[in-house]
């Protein structure tokens, strides 16, 4: 369905949910701006630390200060004010940007019956920090496969991960590669050659998999 925003339609806001601060997430601002230069109305949630630095975007950036920093509870406080602030600023679309925002993406988007789509950044439940740690896992993994497959759209980072979820959710899960914003140079001249100096060779590797 096409969604239109001339002027005599209001623009479509979109809500982007995260957990971090905003301040280094260059994911998510460049997801922001592009649905910015489509014509929709981006609103970002993110938290509010104590050492967080001011944001200064051209959209709307909402940050919240919890009580709880980790562990548990966190996760509970964080979900609750997430989904409490996400009725209050009653998107058109729900963008919830990996597992740990999901559960209050997924019941702010059933009780105002708007479509939920899903970033996962990486591969959740296979993060370094969840090794060793069996049952933390394991909450995470029901709440992956309780919720991933009532999303009714999905994106990730890279083919390998879609095809990961795509094959244990029936999910069609699209890919959006973390890429640096596209810009020209000017073509550098020949630096002058040296007598004496040695030459040097800048190799980049690029990882199979990363975004």
């Amino acid at each position: 369905m096409a969604i239109s925003t001339n002027r005599k339609n209001p623009l479509k806001k979109v809500s982007l949910s995260v957990i971090n601060d905003l301040v280094t997430d260059n994911r998510v601002h460049k997801v922001a701006v592009s649905l910015q230069k489509m014509g929709f109305e981006p609103v970002l949630v993110g938290r509010l630390l104590p050492e967080s630095h001011e944001v200064e975007r051209e959209y709307q950036t909402k940050r919240m200060k919890l009580v709880f920093r980790k562990g548990p509870l966190f996760y509970f406080e964080y979900n609750f004010r997430l989904f409490l602030r996400l009725l209050k600023i009653k998107p058109h679309v729900f963008v919830s940007n990996d597992l740990d925002t999901l559960p209050a993406n997924y019941l702010a988007s059933r009780i105002k019956r708007k479509p939920l789509v899903y970033d996962s950044h990486e591969y959740f439940t296979e993060v370094p920090e969840l090794i060793g740690r069996p049952f933390v896992k394991a909450v995470w993994t029901w709440l992956e496969r309780l919720l991933v497959p009532r999303v009714q759209a999905a994106y990730t980072v890279c083919e390998s991960i879609a095809e990961v979820y795509s094959d244990l959710y029936k999910v069609d899960f699209k890919v959006v590669r973390n890429l640096p914003v596209c810009s020209t140079i000017d073509k550098p001249g020949h630096p002058e050659k040296i007598p004496g100096q040695p030459k040097i060779i800048l190799y980049r590797e690029r990882l199979i998999g990363s975004a």
